[in-house]
């Protein structure tokens, strides 16, 4: 009896070894490789853009909206700004031509139900324009929305704390159509 279950044993570990060996090398067999559906690949937020399909009404009237859903310039942190007019690039795309020629972003800083607005330096294609918030707006905490008056306006906000030093994060400000009901792809975010 102690023969056979020596032998059960050896073949119970035989199979364990050999299913682990498997497991182990099926992913490399099966998931190998992209893991993209198949089918063309999906259009980028950039296409869904340029095809005018998230704000039309902004397409049209080439202007872009950035909402940074959070600024503050208060208890020993403040936030850096930064827009960038990035109608000039490598792949042929016409600069925008700008109302009255002057390229720029009005900021609407909205803090408790009171809105504030300041006018960003202006921003020629090809250019980045950075402040912070303490200089802009001092003891501020809220959102601010960045209306642009050109298109492919993009930013980037970066909060710490002063002289960053203990605490930072960065994050990219999101897309808003101006005409926030829309029903075209995107639901006017």
């Amino acid at each position: 009896m102690a023969t056979s279950r020596g032998s059960r044993f050896k073949s119970i570990v035989g199979i364990s070894v050999l299913i682990g060996y498997y497991c182990i090398a099926l992913p490399t067999h099966v998931f190998g490789g992209d893991l993209q559906p198949p089918g063309p690949p999906a259009p980028t937020m950039r296409t869904l853009d340029s095809l005018g399909f998230d704000c039309p009404t902004d397409k049209a009237n080439n202007v872009t909206n950035l909402m940074f859903n959070f600024v503050t310039n208060g208890n020993g942190f403040d936030t850096g700004l930064s827009i960038s007019n990035t109608g000039l690039d490598p792949f042929g795309t016409t600069p925008p031509a700008c109302p009255g020629g002057v390229c720029q972003c009005v900021l609407s800083f909205v803090q408790g139900g009171v809105t504030t607005t300041k006018t960003f330096t202006p921003i020629p294609p090809g250019t980045t324009v950075t402040n912070v918030v303490s200089s802009l707006l001092p003891t501020f905490t809220g959102y601010m929305i960045a209306a642009c008056n050109f298109p492919y306006a993009v930013g980037f906000a970066f909060i710490s704390d002063l002289g960053a030093r203990n605490l930072a994060m960065g994050y990219l400000p999101q897309v808003i159509c101006t005409d926030r009901n829309s029903t075209a792809m995107g639901s006017g975010r």
